[in-house]
């Protein structure tokens, strides 16, 4: 099996045959369903670098090897697959959930973590965040800004990327500035356009997805990669959401005090609002809306 011969051949590799190797071990999902070139293109060598290797522990080439990584990932998907199946009661299949989420966290955990933290330190250090994605991503982009704002002093909006708004946001950025694309679930083409006027305008950008080779995900200077397997047949959103946490907490790590300033003032307001209502005469209120 191909793990077992690269762990054997291992010290004897050569960097650039180490590269192919780690990547291969520890992003197995995604080296099965990439060519050799999309291979050599994702660890920085050579095509042919990528033929050797597999020569070198002993495949015939690369498309010998490819096909046993697939059957791996094939195995190891269809395992998981049937522990759903077999689930009898709804805390067997929220344990198979609970437990592909917190495998798909490990392994974001060894191979994405350099991005995320690229990522959090450009978001961190802009003048203003931007946030954009089509469909679920628009909304998801939506809640993400409002978390920020008035909780810290970091300035974050949303947009859809639409021809219009695009235009328009786009003439709003100033180099400092920050775009964190959202591209999950779909090929967000209007998402990448957006990431590229972006760019031309000196604007540093992130884009969060669940395929590493969608326009903003091509487009944009930092790429985040989720993985999104689910043992129930459907794409899950579980490490979506709890990445996006994730990079808020980062963010805003060193806005304690503000956060705490914001919070104070809120409640403040709410407790005013409160008071004003309970003395609004009623003859003020809509027709059957007391409350």
């Amino acid at each position: 099996m191909f793990k077992k011969r690269i762990r054997e051949f291992y010290d004897a590799l050569t960097p650039g045959f180490r590269k192919l190797a780690d990547f291969i071990m520890e992003d197995t999902l995604d080296a099965a369903f990439l060519t050799a070139s999309e291979l050599a293109r994702r660890v920085g060598v050579d095509p042919a670098t990528v033929v050797r290797f597999s020569q070198e522990i002993g495949y015939s080439g690369y498309r010998e090897l490819s096909r046993e990584i697939k059957r791996y990932v094939r195995d190891q998907v269809t395992s998981t697959y049937r522990a759903a199946k077999d689930a009898k009661t709804e805390e067997d299949i929220l344990n198979v959930i609970l437990d592909n989420t917190q495998q798909q966290l490990q392994h974001f955990r060894t191979t994405e973590t350099a991005s995320l933290a690229r990522a959090t330190e450009i978001l961190r250090n802009a003048s203003h965040i931007w946030i954009t994605g089509e469909y679920t991503s628009h909304d998801l982009a939506s809640y993400l800004s409002k978390s920020f704002y008035p909780t810290s002093s970091i300035r974050a909006s949303y947009f859809h990327p639409s021809i219009s708004e695009t235009a328009a946001v786009v003439t709003q950025m100033k180099e400092g500035d920050a775009l964190l694309a959202l591209a999950l679930g779909i090929p967000g083409l209007d998402t990448g356009y957006a990431i590229r006027l972006a760019r031309q305008r000196g604007v540093r950008t992130v884009c969060i997805t669940n395929s590493g080779t969608v326009l903003p995900a091509r487009e944009a200077e930092v790429t985040v990669t989720l993985p999104t397997k689910s043992p129930v047949a459907v794409a899950s959103f579980n490490l979506a959401l709890l990445i996006l946490g994730v990079i808020w907490e980062a963010v805003v790590a060193g806005e304690a005090e503000v956060s705490a300033d914001a919070f104070t003032a809120i409640h403040a307001n709410m407790a005013e609002i409160l008071e004003l209502r309970a003395n609004t005469a009623e003859y003020e209120l809509p027709s059957g809306d007391a409350n």
